[in-house]
């Protein structure tokens, strides 16, 4: 068994090893690769762009998300389904991301009008209110842990609002969400990885339900409201169905923005040109939005999803069988030099940037343009008033191998006392 299979399958390694290293040489030397690793199931690692877009633009006809989730076991105890609450859930076509067909054409039709970019672009007002809150906390000190106090704040903030969980719970939330985004990680244990990812799972779960019960008797402009209207095919979501929807969008709410912009920030302050580039061109909406790209494609949040094959065909040369599992790296996709030029640079000029990081599809992300307004406004506030930006301190990263990304990285800046009063001005003003 090769190192690289293992090494694949195990979510420690991605808190301290080079995933990266192991991309680059299946794509050049082995695209589509048998991959045994730690799991009793082998699967095929896809690399390159072009096969991992032929089969997100599949989805359904050859590739199901259904028959067994969209996301690999996190470990060989994760496997069973009734030893894993997570992965039972993933297995049984409960969510929005885990369902093919019809129900997945239903359910997306019914949340997609919440999620276009005019409904997003409606919710400016609100991500740049969290945001004025957290800078006037964090600005007057000069020093922050950037993850968790503003790339991980903002966008639970908006979500959990956007949902309708009050305010006193965004932190459990955010809390139970590392626990089974990342359970191996001891940041969030509380036991075993699978004990973990459960607790996380069910607190999540169990709240949204009994949140969203609330909305019936009193209905109100938000997710919750709708997970409780919802219906597919004329038929009421059920309380699990209800519960694993409100995990996913809290999710991925905010994973994929906590992790793009602190991968982001941190190639930024390695590259001062670039990051006085952006700095002389901040009030250039285009220029943040292309930025934002960059920030997606080069980190990749999410790292892998998972299809299996519903009738034997050929993908890069190799032919995979039906049931046959297949997984797209992402991280590998988004930097195949056949698509992106130079694509180990960070580079916030790049254009044109064809990344999958939201994928494309059936599956593309409901949220990418909430997404992409969070990363927005963060990067132009950084660039506004966040001078001499260094790091103070070692990056951390997540011990996971589905959502990998920074968890820690300590900043220093020059700290200011105005921020507070010149927003209180600009509110006066209109």
């Amino acid at each position: 068994m090769r190192q690289d299979d293992i090494d694949l399958t195990n979510p420690v390694f991605f808190a301290d090893g080079d995933p990266h290293a192991i991309w680059r040489r299946l794509r050049e030397e082995d695209p589509v690769h048998w991959t045994e690793g730690r799991l009793t199931k082998k699967f095929w690692s896809v690399t390159r762009h072009a096969d991992a877009k032929f089969m997100l633009m599949n989805d359904t006809r050859i590739f199901s998300v259904q028959r067994a989730g969209a996301n690999l076991p996190m470990g060989p105890e994760f496997e069973n389904p009734e030893d894993s609450l997570f992965t039972q859930l993933t297995q049984s076509a409960q969510q929005l991301a885990t369902m093919d067909g019809q129900p997945h054409n239903a359910l997306r039709r019914y949340f997609s009008t919440q999620f276009t970019s005019n409904s997003v672009n409606s919710l400016e007002a609100l991500v740049r209110s969290v945001s004025d809150e957290i800078l006037a906390d964090i600005l007057p000190r000069g020093t922050c842990d950037f993850t968790t106090q503003y790339a991980g704040r903002l966008p639970t903030a908006v979500i959990a609002a956007i949902l309708g969980v009050p305010r006193e719970m965004w932190d459990d939330f955010y809390l139970w969400n590392n626990m089974f985004a990342a359970p191996e990680d001891p940041e969030f244990s509380i036991g075993t990885p699978v004990e973990t990812s459960t607790a996380g799972v069910s607190n999540i779960m169990r709240t949204v339900v009994e949140l969203a019960e609330l909305r019936r008797a009193n209905p109100q402009d938000d997710l919750l409201t709708a997970l409780v209207q919802a219906e597919i095919d004329g038929v009421p979501l059920t309380h699990t169905q209800i519960g694993f929807n409100g995990l996913m969008f809290f999710a991925a709410g905010h994973e994929t923005t906590r992790s793009s912009m602190s991968v982001g920030l941190l190639e930024l302050m390695k590259d001062p040109e670039q990051l006085e580039w952006l700095r002389a061109n901040r009030n250039d909406p285009a220029v943040l939005r292309a930025a934002a790209e960059e920030f997606v494609r080069y980190s990749s949040p999410l790292t892998h999803t998972l299809r299996t094959v519903t009738e034997d065909v050929e993908v890069g040369g190799q032919q995979m069988k039906e049931g046959d599992w297949a997984v797209i790296w992402f991280h590998a996709a988004n930097r195949d030099p056949r698509v992106f030029e130079n694509p180990e640079k960070f580079d916030v000029r790049r254009s044109p940037n064809p990344h999958l990081g939201f994928a494309v599809g059936k599956h593309f992300c409901l949220g990418a343009h909430l997404a992409r307004l969070d990363m927005a406004v963060m990067l132009g506030e950084v660039l506004a008033h966040m001078d001499d930006i260094e790091l103070a301190g070692p990056v951390e990263w997540a011990s996971s191998n589905l959502f990998w990304g920074i968890k820690h990285m300590p900043i220093r800046f020059r700290a200011r006392n105005d921020f507070g009063a010149a927003q209180s001005a600009r509110a006066a003003n209109g």
